[in-house]
């Protein structure tokens, strides 16, 4: 038998806190990360239910974890117990890395910036100008429709079921943001369903879903009907990276639009957690290595 000796009392503690957990490829990256890069660590999923997060987060804390990432449903609920956020997160209300440094919890939120990358070197494209339209109006909702606001959109609509709440989110940014923006109008709502969500999706130059509707098992559903024309052959962009392709991207593709999944924003967003955890910076040629072979994982 060869002795596995990978880890030890130096080995740097990472992990995942959520619930459900199950579905999480995040180890894959950074235990990944950890072998290419020599450094003794190791990255663990840790399934938490809402009854147990402060025990969990104080308990990670005591036993001397670098740090660890937040997912669903606890983004917001966490930031309660952080000691220090940086701005992303009291901008967003949410944090999904934390890095435990000399006993205090500091907040980041990597989301934004793993979408943003991700999609700039995906697309080739920017969010400069352009109309976009954002589905769904949860957590992620706001995360993304505040990034594109900052990086320029020229207009953003968000459509959801639950009005008030995509209200929400589009009072906030234009309360907050609205004035030293790119944007020529205020961000605005509408129903799905309807003549003015249906004129929207068909006249955007950007289209992103950030809710979990097609995400597996229920591959046959889709945030939007399948009659949508995409007269504009926007960039459809959907968070959901399991499926591969979604039915909602399939129904775009075939209209000719360029589609893309949420498996870059993922992984872009792990990668900044791992520096800000590691404070070092990956190598890019290790990035593009990584990057290749993680993309091809999620497509077996």
């Amino acid at each position: 038998m060869v002795l596995d000796k990978r880890v030890d009392g130096r080995t740097k503690l990472t992990g995942l806190i959520g619930n459900p957990v199950e579905h999480t490829v995040s180890p894959v990256i950074h235990n990944s990360l950890f072998s290419y890069l020599g450094i003794n660590g190791i990255y663990i999923p840790m399934k938490t239910d809402e009854a147990g997060l402060e025990t969990a987060v104080r308990g990670l804390a005591a036993l001397g974890f670098t740090g660890f990432n937040v997912t669903i449903p606890y983004k917001e609920a966490v930031c309660d117990l952080l000691d220090e956020t940086d701005d992303e997160v009291k901008l967003l209300g949410a944090a999904n890395t934390v890095r435990i440094k000399d006993g205090r919890l500091y907040g980041y939120n990597t989301d934004g910036e793993g979408f943003v990358t991700a999609f700039k070197k995906q697309t080739g494209s920017d969010f400069s100008g352009k109309k976009i339209c954002i589905l769904g109006a949860g957590g992620t909702a706001r995360t993304l429709a505040v990034k594109v606001v900052q990086e320029g959109a020229g207009e953003v609509c968000i459509i959801n079921r639950t009005v008030p709440k995509a209200d929400e989110i589009a009072g906030y940014i234009n309360r907050t943001l609205l004035k030293n923006s790119g944007l020529r109008k205020p961000v605005f709502t509408a129903a799905p369903g309807t003549g003015q969500a249906h004129g929207v999706l068909n006249g955007s130059e950007i289209i992103i879903n950030t809710t979990s509707v097609g995400m597996f098992p229920n591959t046959d559903a889709s945030p939007v009907g399948d009659n949508v024309d995409y007269l504009t052959k926007p960039i459809v962009y959907d968070v959901i990276y399991n499926p591969a392709e979604t039915r909602f991207l399939a129904s775009a593709r075939m209209k000719g639009c360029r589609t893309y999944n949420g498996a870059g924003m993922l992984f872009y967003q792990g990668i900044k957690a791992f520096e800000i955890w590691m404070e070092t910076k990956v190598p890019d040629d290790v990035l593009q290595e990584l990057s290749t072979s993680f993309l091809k994982y999620l497509e077996v």
